[in-house]
């Protein structure tokens, strides 16, 4: 009988602990923000109460440059979806360098990042068709190239080789020549000139086909390495030079807008999954704003940092760009001789800017 009795015991102190951790688990998340750790089911959204968190990473300030598409981004996503999703913002390079956040999205250590596509096409060289010497005209062209969706093969290459998915692209501008050496005015000024270029190899190829002695310096560096001499001159837009106060380390900045730059808006796929759909869907459209509204700021900007820079005494000069031209078709060939598939892509831009 005893036996029986602990036997009953027994089994209902079970039965009591079972509930008990039932009871737990269904209120233990109940004031917590939502953790996605499954990919979320086509046609899901986000639940009452249900809050999701997304780090973005970039290299600039907060109110120039990728810093003026992200705040919009911010705000655009708050009127969407209301605190159902925290925009969490690492500016000024504090998560790493472009290299660094780009690897991070392939790591889940970072949600989304901007980067030049001068770095990102280490990750999918496609993406450095828009970079290709002289190939955007002017910024009507570019709008053209935006509005076609021209870049999408490469998007679409990056989400199939490295689960990256972009969103967008963000401006920079189009890039000129900074230099203490003396100002670029013909195709021979370049003869021997060290110039610092980014780590992406079609600069390298471009600079070197116009007779430079490209030098791959990461831009923290680039002050210094101006003030120290380690490179004679650097190429960036206006909106970036004045950004970061490199008109103090100037004498020459000359208008030879041989690249169109931007930076492309990624975001982990992994992550990317796991958000409900109305939260990715309200994302895309934040992110299609942000880039509209940005792009117009950098236009504006560039006239305004433009001025200020020859205010601080740099000498500025236009350039006639026709030998610099014929000078780089050699990169072409090869980069389609290296990215085959992109030949339909460079053809499709450039007839947008006839």
């Amino acid at each position: 009988m005893k036996k029986a009795l602990k036997s009953v015991l027994a089994l209902s102190l079970a039965i009591m602990l079972v509930f008990a951790v039932v009871g737990c688990s269904s209120s233990s998340t109940e004031d917590q923000p939502a953790t996605a750790d499954q990919p979320a089911k086509d046609g899901d959204k986000a639940a009452d109460g249900q809050k999701y968190t997304i780090r973005i990473a970039h290299n600039q300030q907060s109110d120039m440059g990728y810093g003026i598409g992200v705040a919009k981004l911010k705000e655009v996503l708050e009127e969407k979806v209301g605190d159902k999703v925290e925009l969490q913002i690492f500016d000024n390079g504090v998560l790493g360098n472009e290299r660094d956040v780009t690897e991070g999205l392939t790591l889940g250590t970072v949600d989304m990042a901007i980067t030049s596509v001068g770095v990102s096409s280490n990750f999918e060289p496609t993406l450095a068709a828009i970079n290709l010497p002289f190939l955007v005209k002017n910024n009507d062209h570019l709008k053209k190239i935006m509005d076609q969706d021209l870049m999408k093969p490469a998007y679409d290459n990056l989400l199939k080789n490295k689960n990256i998915r972009a969103l967008g692209l963000y401006a920079q501008g189009f890039r000129m020549v900074a230099s203490n050496k003396g100002a670029i005015n013909t195709l021979d000024d370049f003869k021997g000139l060290k110039i610092r270029v980014p780590e992406a190899p079609l600069f390298l190829s471009a600079f070197k086909a116009l007779g430079a002695n490209p030098t791959p310096i990461p831009w923290g560096e680039i002050y210094t390495s101006m003030q120290t001499h380690v490179v004679d001159a650097f190429e960036n837009s206006p909106t970036v030079v004045y950004q970061y106060k490199l008109q103090e380390v100037i004498k020459y900045l000359s208008a030879t807008n041989h690249i169109w730059e931007g930076g492309v808006i990624m975001i982990s796929e992994d992550f990317y999954k796991k958000l409900p759909e109305d939260i990715q869907k309200a994302l895309q459209e934040a992110v299609k704003v942000s880039v509209e509204h940005q792009h117009k700021a950098i236009e504006q900007q560039t006239g305004e940092f433009l001025e200020k820079i020859k205010e601080a005494g740099v000498k500025y000069n236009e350039v006639d760009t026709a030998a610099m031209q014929h000078a780089v078709q050699s990169v072409y060939d090869e980069f389609i001789k290296q990215n085959p598939g992109a030949k339909d892509m460079i053809n499709k831009m450039i007839e947008a800017g006839k």
